[in-house]
């Protein structure tokens, strides 16, 4: 996927990324990009000073032109996120890059929504989803904190259920859970989830392209266990009632 094609048609875009390759995505924009936004001033003079690179570093509250194509090290505006990123909607093309470790997924939807699209990079996946992943409305009635709770308990289960349907790898897995839940599950809880269930002898995965691509391994024992489990969880749910 080459970055500065998604970027030419987006207005505001986010990317997420992690510690393994955050500086990394930075250096990505810079060649496109007329200005770097970071709390971390001398880091990145430093940084470009090395790299024998020639781009402008302004601090959150130093002034913008609205024509110049901006980049943010949004990590470094720690819990002051949201005020900058208001005062960044009046710019003509801006990308914030945000460490997927140092958020919770609170956050995270909350970002997902002030964004025309994001990008997602982990595990040396990239992956271009669309600002309103198709959401189910019919969850914005319940308590966020309890569905999260729940998506995270029955975990395998879901990640069964999606697999069922399509192989995917494991951001596409990330994206799939979102998508139908508006839970962020974090790679580092699905990679797990998705190793016990290959031990398990339900899922198997081939290569294609360096990814891992899984998909079910016994179908038919996949379907009775999740239709076992969907009955044992409606028992409980009808005991619950009053």
């Amino acid at each position: 996927m080459n970055i500065n094609e998604i970027m030419n048609s987006t207005k505001h875009c986010l990317h997420l990324c992690d510690n393994t390759n955050f500086k990394e995505i930075i250096f990505d924009y810079l060649l496109d990009y007329d200005v770097l936004v970071t709390k971390d001033t001398k880091f990145w003079k430093e940084e470009f000073s090395k790299n024998k690179i020639n781009i402008k570093i302004k601090n959150p509250n130093s002034k913008l032109e609205k024509q110049e194509k901006v980049i943010v090290d949004s990590s470094s505006l720690k819990n002051d996120f949201s005020k900058y990123e208001k005062r960044l909607e009046k710019q003509s093309q801006v990308v914030c890059v945000y460490n997927l470790n140092n958020l919770d997924s609170s956050i995270i939807k909350e970002l997902v929504a002030c964004h025309d699209k994001m990008i997602l990079s982990v595990n040396n996946i990239r992956m271009l989803s669309n600002k309103d992943f198709n959401v189910e409305k019919r969850l914005e009635n319940f308590n966020s904190k309890i569905v999260e709770k729940l998506v995270k308990k029955e975990l395998k289960n879901i990640l069964l259920g999606a697999l069922l349907e399509k192989p995917m790898c494991g951001t596409e897995l990330v994206k799939a859970v979102y998508t139908k839940f508006r839970v962020f599950v974090s790679p580092g809880m699905i990679y797990p989830a998705l190793h016990e269930l290959k031990k398990e002898g339900l899922l198997k995965y081939e290569y294609e392209l360096k990814n891992k691509i899984y998909s079910i391994a016994q179908e038919e024992q996949a379907k009775i266990l999740l239709d076992e489990n969907a009955k044992i969880n409606s028992l409980i749910s009808q005991s619950l009632q009053t």
